[in-house]
């Protein structure tokens, strides 16, 4: 005959066991999960420090070009004359010209090269971001779960047997004891 306690203590193990594992694959999906956001951020935040590096270096270009434009208009403007409206001669004129432009050219080109720096720091920091954004996935593990619910089981059965033989209610309710006679058989 089945005990009842021992049903339930049978079927609270079974249930433990599958809200454990349940729960390991919900743990599971959540940490994918959190990956996958964290490789969509990072692709993301290098599109985006690539797209600011292009951006920054055409405005510097543009600002080099401007300024090459106007120096090309200014020194075109003394050929007509060798001497100039403030008396310097032509090649002087032309010499500060040189200089004013190459300043401009090494603070532009500086700039491109400490921006295209910073986006190389900038590049190589995302991959701290993302590891730090990234978890460990774990598997399912399903031996283990088993094994405390099987263990919560014998528990519960060990508990049962020890009230049995505390009560003294280990002998069965109906027995053929009491009518059989050893010697004779039935008495």
């Amino acid at each position: 005959m089945c005990n009842p306690t021992l049903v339930v203590a049978g079927l609270s193990a079974g249930l433990q066991y599958q809200q454990s594992v349940a729960q390991q694959k919900a743990q599971r999906e959540a940490q994918i999960r959190q990956n996958e956001i964290a490789r969509k951020n990072l692709e993301n935040r290098r599109t985006q420090i690539q797209s600011q590096l292009i951006q920054k270096t055409k405005k510097n270009l543009k600002i080099l070009e401007i300024k090459e434009k106007e120096a090309r208009n200014k020194k075109a403007t003394f050929l007509a004359s060798e001497r100039g409206f403030t008396g310097n001669t032509y090649s002087y004129l032309v010499g500060n010209f040189e200089d004013s432009l190459g300043g401009v050219r090494n603070t532009v080109l500086g700039n491109i090269q400490f921006d295209s720096n910073q986006f190389r720091n900038n590049y190589l920091n995302l991959n701290d971001v993302y590891n730090s954004q990234t978890t460990f996935v774990s598997n399912v593990d399903r031996g283990t779960s088993a094994l405390v619910a099987g263990l919560d089981y014998t528990k519960s059965y060990l508990d049962y047997k020890n009230k049995q033989t505390a009560l003294e209610t280990n002998s069965p309710k109906y027995s053929y004891e009491d009518i059989i006679n050893d010697r004779d058989g039935l008495s």
